[in-house]
C-alpha cells in the first residue's frame, strides 16, 4: 500500500550545511530533511526537533556557544548537516501497509523511509499519513485516555529563544500559548523554524544581531491555528477534526474551558494501539484503518 510522499520533500546530499537544513525547511514547511548518497542511498536524516536542539537547547550551549562563540550564522554556515542526522528507520517499498502500522507502533518513531529493492530512498511515510488512514466515525476511546499531559504551554509574550528551550528539554514540537489560563494561540516547531530561516532572520544573524532575533516575542510568530476538542470528545471525532483542518494536533479542554493537554498524531498512532481492549483493522479495499474496543 503506498502511503506517504513520493518522493520526500527535501532531500540534501551528504555535503550539505545545516544553514541548507535550515532553509529548505522554512521554505517547504516540512520536519524531515533526508541525506542521500550521489546514487540515492540514505546517509541519514536531520528532523526538525533536531535543528531547534540545534538553535536553542544543549546542542546550542556546546556547539553554538561552545565552538562558534554564539555566532548562530556561522554555526550553521560551517556546520555539516551529517553532524546532526541519525539513521532513520525503514521500511522497504514492497512492504504490506500492515507491517508498516506494526513499526511505527513498536518503534513509537515519527517517519519511516521507504526504501526501493535497490537501495535508493523513494519515499518517506509519517505519522500524520498513518494518521490519515483513521476513518472518522466512533471509536469508543476518550480524548483524554490518549492525550499527552500535563500541558506543556508558554505566555504569548515568551521569547523564541524559550520556545526552543522548551521544546528541546521536552523533546515535543508545539507549545500552545496560555496567559491567565486563557489559550490565546499555538507556536509550532514548523513556526519557529520558519522564522528562524527566514530572509529577515538569516540577515540579522548574519549581522551579528542574534539578540534582536532570539528576543523576538512568540505571538508576532504563531502563525499556526489553534483548535480545541473537550477531553471528554471521541478520539475519531477529533481526528476527523484535525484532518478538516489540516493540522497536527488539537489542544484539550476541560468542560470549563481550561486547556489540560493536548492530542497528536503521534499520540494517535502509539498510544492507541495500548488502549485497553482495543484492537485495529486495516480494510484494503477501503484504504482505511478501523479502530474497535472490545472491552473496556
Amino acid at each position: 500500500m503506498r502511503i506517504g510522499r513520493y518522493p520526500p520533500a527535501l532531500t540534501l546530499g551528504p555535503d550539505a550545511t545545516l544553514l541548507e537544513v535550515l532553509v529548505g525547511m522554512a521554505e517547504k514547511r516540512v520536519r524531515h530533511c533526508v541525506l542521500v548518497s550521489g546514487s540515492g542511498a540514505p546517509v541519514g536524516m536531520v528532523s526538525a526537533r533536531d535543528l531547534a536542539d540545534f538553535l536553542g537547547g544543549r546542542r546550542y550551549r556546546s556547539v553554538v556557544v561552545g565552538r562558534f562563540g554564539g555566532d548562530v550564522y556561522r554555526a550553521l554556515s560551517e556546520t555539516k548537516a551529517v553532524e546532526l542526522s541519525y539513521q532513520p528507520a525503514w521500511v522497504p517499498e514492497s512492504a504490506p501497509i500492515e507491517d508498516v502500522l506494526t513499526k511505527f507502533m513498536e518503534l513509537k518513531v515519527g517517519v519511516l523511509l521507504v526504501l526501493g529493492s535497490d537501495g535508493r530512498v523513494k519515499g518517506l511515510i509519517s505519522e500524520r499519513h498513518v494518521a490519515n488512514l483513521f476513518a472518522d466515525y466512533e471509536m469508543y476511546v476518550k480524548v483524554k485516555e490518549v492525550m499527552s499531559t500535563p500541558l506543556v504551554a508558554l505566555d504569548p509574550h515568551e521569547t523564541v529563544a524559550k520556545a526552543l528551550e522548551t521544546m528541546s528539554s521536552y523533546r515535543i514540537r508545539r507549545l500552545p500559548l496560555v496567559s491567565r489560563g486563557s489559550l490565546s494561540g499555538i507556536v509550532t516547531i514548523k513556526d519557529l523554524l520558519g522564522f528562524m530561516g527566514s530572509e529577515g532572520s538569516l540577515s540579522r544573524l548574519r549581522r551579528g544581531e542574534w539578540e534582536q532575533v532570539y528576543n523576538t516575542p512568540l505571538q508576532s510568530i504563531a502563525k499556526s491555528p489553534v483548535i480545541t476538542v473537550n477531553a471528554n470528545e471521541d478520539v475519531g471525532r477529533a481526528l476527523g477534526v484535525m484532518r478538516r483542518h489540516g493540522i497536527g494536533c488539537v489542544v484539550v479542554v476541560e468542560d470549563s474551558g481550561l486547556p489540560v493537554g493536548i492530542l497528536t498524531e503521534r499520540d494517535i498512532v502509539t498510544k492507541l494501539p495500548e488502549v485497553k481492549g482495543v484492537e485495529l483493522f486495516f480494510d484494503a479495499a477501503r484504504n482505511a484503518l478501523y479502530t474497535s474496543r472490545v472491552s473496556f
